[in-house]
């Protein structure tokens, strides 16, 4: 067989990927992407930055 009639197995990517996949994946992708939205827009606390201030 050819390497060709295995691409149905790849998975797609980008927005058109998202639309191809079922509901239940769409919505754990959706709260997973909130979850890391939301981490990378926390502020880091003074303490943190002391200590790591510490380690220069």
């Amino acid at each position: 067989m050819s390497s060709e009639s295995g691409s149905s197995s790849q998975k797609p990517t980008g927005k058109d990927g998202e639309k191809k996949r079922p509901r239940k994946v769409q919505d754990v992708n959706i709260a997973l992407r909130r979850a890391y939205e939301s981490a990378i827009d926390e502020t880091i606390p003074d303490s943190m930055l002391d200590l790591l201030n510490k380690l220069n």
